[in-house]
């Protein structure tokens, strides 16, 4: 339940601050008297990549608790320090909110307006936010406050041991939201984005994305992915006005409980800690299962620059765990345990016997002899888009009749005396013809039939994504990730007596499976880098060094009462191009927006986003892969040369 709280007024606030609360310069700013609005840009919502950590079609099941066996005492590898350099900061847009018309907050913590000491609120402050016309609202202890077309609600240094964040009515649960909130008017609605560092951010995605009940070791394995796959976002975000989404697009986020212990620790004890390939962050995708064997990312989520530091592999961890989900369907060798599925197989029979002549009534399906996947998606992948049916048929086929015997039955002898008169002289004699007897012909007699074992091998192949998955509900996901196999029952005489039909895989299944990690942790006592060594063969670990003081007292603030707010500034002109040196050439940018990144990858950092019509020097020709060194006035990295027109 969230925490009652005492409305306390702006007046009241900036009174027990020692701030004369009519003074000029305040008044002016809040009442309009001053320019204060902030150019706010249009950002349009990046589509949700199916690339997630869990799965994007909807809510993961909770993941339940499997009691861990004690770990044994595992001697980790030194980790060495990161030679990438980061603030440790991310910024993730709050989509799970919606379009809220009004968002209402509880500022349990230390915090201001865009870090103007003139403008800052007591703890444990209500305030509602709300839109209108373009504009963003402030209401606080009775007054409405016009804030433009964005506002940042800015976190400073707090006492130890205490609260600082904010608690957001609207949110699914009660936690805390531990950064700088920029709320802005976007559409008739508020777009909220939450500043904060990765650390704290990782506190409130590791407790959703597993579960507080994990065992730590898994906890610790998932902490490490997240902050990764944080971080690489971040890098690849230049230009945009957020580096995640707290949805299942990206990462779940839901703020921070303290009750989550389990979290805190693997979170602690991980800090820093990301996983590098090429010299950059690696994606590091992950799942909450992948039904036994892993996927690369080239094949689930069509992105094969991140296949390096991957490979596809059985996982005994995951397929052996009791919580990893399964659809299966069981059917006997006569056929029986699925009306649906003997349709279908009937149907698709009829098909093939109508081409060997036989028509509708004259077979019938007996059973099934065997089941065997085929035409996997890719080679040597368990997802398998048919399964052939070896069917058992009978067919109506003539009685066989006794053959006539070699040696013909004798006649008896004619009598020596006629039994009967003569007749009168033949037609012939008369010059008439005879007359047939007046009887009808005999009905021809039909040919007795018997069923009959068919001679021929008689087999059909079903698509399981397009068909068996959706008609026999035997899906995980919305779209096909699902793996495929079939357990065969025998008996005493080793004839298939039934099969059973898995779907496995809940989500994409690259990279890290919860299940599995959970399993490895808890029935085999590995430990979070094994866990990592196993999903991410081609994973180095670093660690990284963040800046420890991030925060900063309201104290240390500018000396101002109201006038911090920045002025909006119009947009900035590119500096000018220098001269051109020999092998290089202008050109300008045809994309409406074009990456410019450190090295001649996508996975590469983004450095900034040029506009279309970004003028820009080329240095040299394109690589194998069309990428092609460039600069600005002042910046240097690599585009792809299809977005450049050559001047």
């Amino acid at each position: 339940m969230r925490r009652t709280l005492k409305v306390i007024s702006l007046m009241l606030a900036l009174a027990l601050c020692g701030l004369p609360a009519g003074a000029a310069g305040l008044w002016d700013w809040l009442t309009g008297g001053e320019e204060a609005e902030e150019a706010s840009t249009q950002v349009t919502l990046p589509p949700a990549e199916d690339m997630m950590a869990t799965p994007g079609q909807g809510t993961v099941p909770p993941l339940e608790t499997v009691t861990p066996a004690p770990l044994p005492t595992a001697t980790l590898a030194p980790i060495p320090a990161a030679t990438l350099e980061d603030d440790g900061l991310v910024r993730v847009a709050l989509q799970s909110l919606g379009a809220p018309r009004t968002l209402n907050l509880t500022l349990a913590g230390v915090y201001a307006v865009d870090g103007d000491p003139g403008f800052r609120f007591a703890r444990d402050t209500r305030v509602a936010l709300s839109e209108g016309n373009g504009r963003v609202y402030l209401a606080v202890g009775g007054l409405t406050l016009d804030m433009g077309t964005a506002l940042t609600l800015t976190r400073h240094r707090a006492g130890e041991g205490k609260e600082n964040g904010i608690y957001i009515d609207e949110s699914e649960k009660d936690a805390l939201f531990a950064g700088d909130l920029t709320v802005s008017a976007d559409n008739g609605a508020l777009r909220a984005v939450l500043k904060l560092p990765v650390e704290e951010y990782l506190l409130g995605v590791v407790a959703y994305e597993m579960s507080d009940s994990f065992p730590v070791e898994a906890l610790k394995a998932q902490a490490v992915a997240a902050r990764t796959y944080a971080l690489q976002r971040k890098w690849q975000s230049a230009g945009k006005a957020w580096d995640l989404v707290d949805t299942t697009a990206d990462q779940v986020y839901k703020g921070y409980r303290a009750e989550y212990r389990n979290v805190a620790e693997a979170v602690k004890a991980t800090e820093g800690v990301v996983g590098l390939y090429n010299g950059t962050f690696a994606t590091c995708y992950y799942s909450a299962s992948n039904g036994g064997q892993t996927a690369l990312a080239s094949q689930s989520l069509g992105n094969a620059d991140n296949d390096g530091y991957l490979a596809m592999t059985d996982d005994p961890y995951d397929l052996e765990n009791p919580k990893s989900l399964v659809n299966s369907l069981t059917v006997s060798a006569a056929c029986e345990g699925s009306a649906a599925l003997k349709g279908m197989l009937e149907a698709a029979l009829g098909e093939t016997m109508a081409t060997e002549g036989y028509d509708d009534g004259e077979w019938r399906l007996d059973g099934i002899e065997a089941i065997e996947p085929v035409n996997p998606l890719f080679e040597g992948s368990r997802q398998y888009q048919g399964l052939r049916f070896s069917l058992k048929v009978s067919v109506l086929e003539p009685v066989a009749t006794p053959e006539p015997s070699e040696t013909p039955e004798a006649t008896e002898a004619p009598t020596a005396e006629p039994t009967t008169e003569p007749s009168e002289a033949p037609a012939a004699e008369t010059g008439a013809m005879p007359t047939a007897p007046d009887e009808p012909l005999p009905e021809p007699t039909e040919v007795p039939r018997e069923w009959v074992p068919s001679e021929t091998a008689h087999a059909v192949t079903l698509d399981v994504y397009e068909r068996l998955k959706p008609e026999l509900a035997l899906g995980l996901n919305n779209r096909d990730y699902e793996t495929v196999d079939v357990e065969t029952e025998t008996g005493a005489d080793g004839q298939a007596t039934a099969f059973t039909i898995h779907l496995r895989r809940y989500g994409h299944g690259v990279g890290m499976s919860q299940r599995g990690a959970q399993w490895m942790a808890s029935a085999y006592g590995k430990n979070w880098q094994e866990i990592l060594k196993f999903y991410y063969p081609g994973l180095s670990l670093e660690k990284m060094a963040w800046p420890q003081d991030l925060l900063t007292d309201l104290a240390a603030l500018p000396d101002s009462v109201g006038a911090a707010r920045p002025k909006p500034t119009p947009t900035p002109t590119p500096a000018p191009l220098p001269a051109l040196k020999e092998g290089e050439r202008y050109a300008v940018v045809t994309a409406t927006s074009l990456n410019l990144r450190k090295q001649p990858s996508t996975s590469a950092m983004a450095l900034d986003q040029l506009a279309q019509g970004r003028r820009l020097i080329v240095r040299g020709e394109a690589d194998a892969d069309g990428w092609v060194a460039v600069k600005t006035a002042e910046l240097e990295g690599y585009v792809k040369a299809e977005y450049l027109r050559f001047e």
